[in-house]
């Protein structure tokens, strides 16, 4: 199969092509090829160069990694019972190595013979870069530990895998298993039109009459926010909440509990083997935040500057919603409802209202013009490249001379067995080696409600955000000028830092000047008039310390988790949330038990990640404020200085070449409209 096998075809993914059963094969020759490419350097010993070691290692991983990153994609997007098991297959084989590359001596002593080069410091900044990350990758990988912990270190990597694949399909299944058949549209009286042609269009796929809602985003999202039918909201709350949980609706079916149990307990035995005090030191050791200390410190200061105006806000929701007839204080179920309601009161806006001036091509070719007048950049349409799906677009990306340098997959709709969420990921990274040269492709993710019965898809402002955040995370990728893999575009940058292109992005699905230029209503082409843009700046604003502490007790309770060994993950849960926000959480609550970040997902004691590299971006934000949303000066600088270079230099020296201070927490705080005295960490 290996001779016909798509998977190792040059080039582009040939998605038409690929079949489940290519999988594993094509990972297996792969490793097998980096195999041979680590013994050639074993046998070269003190006489491996740059090339035998860096060079050879970094094609060899590149040809892994293309291969794997459309496997890895196809179960992202097409979780069909096939691919999951095509995926789980190459979860082992691909673990093994990867610890036992990672636990090589030999290997790890060419890396160290190269650094004491004499002319090492002379050496490119990628190269030194790429060497620097490798011996602390091989130090985290257990290579200095006795024989009996390396083979611990190794088995308890491969079961994390393991526990970390079924957590993810647990989520996946549990949120598409529980969903509510409607065969009439009163029972979800106070739903939009455009929502209920969603919930319609689930109802057809599902072969039924009528309308149909599950726990996916969209759906959860239009009966939480919009029904009035307040026992039909708290039926769904119960149901998301308690998902893959051993309680709830669904109780015991999807249960990821004793898989969370697992996994905080055996990444604390990985830790402690390192060395390390818990898993969060381990973790943030290669992190712009320099401690577990202080980290929980940033967090803290922050639960304290912005819980008590939480306090006042919800107290203001209440007092609110009481106007209205509603029971106080209010339900979990009921805040986003009356949140919504007041929303329109106060501000004239609602996420519906906006709706038909964010028609989704002319938000993406909003988008392409930011990304033209900032970076000189142009997308155009290629409809001669393969994809998965009838609904996916590929886009050749082109610098201001017309030349393609880079490429982009638009995947953005809803559907069944694609994963939850929006995502940014790698199709192929930027490489130069030799003669064999790769421009860098990107997958952009999304999962917004697809055009049905004829209508456009129109999407929300907070569509509209979250697609110009993982826009952000696609041109720190297709920008990079770094010819080595391992060290450009998003490939090594501090899992801290990552979030900056992304959330600095997202100011442009703010500002007026912005939304001029592609918010225009779907049938009038009028621009979004002056009254609603004002509603859409205090919206950025509207309940915001409430939001901010939301996102505070996420970052809490992952931090806490893994600093502390504690037998009830849930307990922990409970009491971070006592301490830091204001809302009520029921005690049936599971949230946990679906958080992909942690425990599928890599933010595993980095979720703070999200604020700490919003401070960053809000504070680049303002130079953009003071100098032109769309002065292309400061976008090339912002491209030279951060999007370019990848982690060839650390973030901190990144930040600083292009900000020339420190970062100021004041624009961050500003932004949930929280006062606060400057300041600077």
């Amino acid at each position: 199969m290996t001779e016909s096998n798509p998977l190792l075809a040059a080039g582009m993914p040939r998605f038409a092509d690929v079949r489940p059963e290519h999988a594993l094969p094509a990972i297996e020759q792969r490793l097998a090829e980096y195999r041979r490419v680590i013994e050639q350097i074993e046998t070269l010993g003190d006489k491996a160069d740059q090339a035998d070691v860096i060079e050879a290692e970094s094609l060899a991983d590149n040809a892994l990694a293309t291969a794997w990153s459309t496997v890895s994609h196809l179960n992202g997007v097409n979780n069909t019972a096939e691919w999951r098991e095509a995926y789980r297959q190459c979860l082992e084989p691909l673990t093994r190595f990867a610890t036992e590359r990672g636990q090589n001596r030999a290997l790890f002593e060419a890396y160290q013979n190269l650094a004491a080069q004499p002319d090492f410091d002379k050496a490119p900044a990628a190269v030194r870069a790429t060497v620097t990350h490798e011996l602390r990758s091989f130090r985290l990988a257990g290579v200095d530990l006795p024989e009996a912990a390396r083979q611990r270190f190794a088995d308890i990597s491969l079961r994390l895998s393991e526990l970390g694949n079924q957590f993810g399909n647990h989520v996946l299944d549990a949120t598409e298993a529980y969903s509510e058949h409607f065969t009439t549209a009163d029972a979800l009286t106070g739903l939009p039109d455009s929502d209920l042609a969603m919930l319609a269009g689930l109802a057809d796929q599902a072969g039924k009459p009528g309308w149909l809602a599950n726990l996916s985003y969209p759906s959860y999202q239009a009966i939480i926010t919009y029904a009035d039918d307040r026992a039909l909201r708290q039926r769904f709350y119960r149901a998301f909440v308690t998902r893959a949980s051993e309680t709830g609706p669904q109780g015991g079916e999807f249960d990821n509990s004793p898989l969370v149990a697992e996994m905080l307990a055996l990444r604390q035995e990985q830790a402690g083997l390192l060395g390390f005090t818990d898993y969060a030191e381990m973790r943030l050791s290669t992190r712009m935040a320099g401690s577990g200390d202080e980290v929980e410190a940033f967090l803290r200061d922050l639960a304290a500057k912005a819980k008590p105006l939480a306090g006042q806000q919800l107290r203001e929701l209440e007092a609110f919603a009481a106007g209205l007839g509603a029971e106080t204080p209010l339900a979990p179920w009921d805040i986003a409802y009356y949140s919504e309601k007041m929303r329109e009161q106060r501000l004239g806006i609602s996420q519906e209202m906006l709706k038909p001036w964010f028609e989704v091509k002319r938000v993406f070719n909003g988008l392409f013009d930011v990304a033209g007048a900032l970076f000189d950049l142009r997308f155009e349409a290629d409809d001669s490249v393969q994809t998965w799906h009838e609904d996916v677009r590929y886009f050749q990306v082109c610098n201001g001379d017309g030349e393609v340098v880079a490429g982009l997959f638009l995947d953005i709709y809803a559907r069944a067995r694609k994963s939850g969420g929006a995502w940014m990921d790698v199709c192929r990274s930027r490489m130069a080696i030799g003669d064999q040269h790769q421009q860098p492709v990107a997958y952009l993710t999304c999962n917004f409600a697809p055009p049905s019965n004829g209508r456009p898809s129109l999407l929300t402002h907070d569509d509209v955000v979250t697609l110009f955040h993982e826009f952000g995370h696609c041109l720190h990728h297709l920008l990079t000028r770094v010819d080595l893999p391992g060290v450009g575009g998003i490939s090594g940058v501090e899992w801290d830092a990552v979030e900056l292109p992304s959330q600095l992005m997202e100011g442009w699905a703010w500002e007026e000047e912005a939304l001029a230029r592609y918010a225009r209503h779907i049938e009038t082409d009028q621009a979004l008039p002056a009254d609603l843009v004002r509603g859409l700046e205090a919206d950025r604003q509207f309940l915001g310390a409430l939001a901010l502490t939301r996102q505070i007790e996420f970052a809490l309770t992952d931090l806490t988790l893994h600093r502390q060994a504690d037998p009830d993950p849930v307990a922990v849960m409970q009491r971070i949330h006592d301490q830091v926000a204001v809302t009520p959480m029921p005690e049936y609550n599971r949230y946990l038990m679906s958080f992909s970040h942690l425990f599928d997902g890599g933010y595993a004691a980095g979720y703070y990640s999200y604020l700490w590299a919003e401070r960053l971006a809000r504070d680049a934000f303002e130079l953009f404020r003071e100098q032109g949303l769309f002065n292309h000066q400061v976008g090339q600088h912002l491209a030279r200085e951060i999007l370019e270079v990848g982690s060839s230099r650390p973030m901190e020296e990144s930040w600083q070449a292009f900000r020339g201070r420190e970062a100021a927490l004041e624009p961050l705080l500003a932004a949930y409209g929280v006062a606060g005295d400057q300041a600077r960490v």
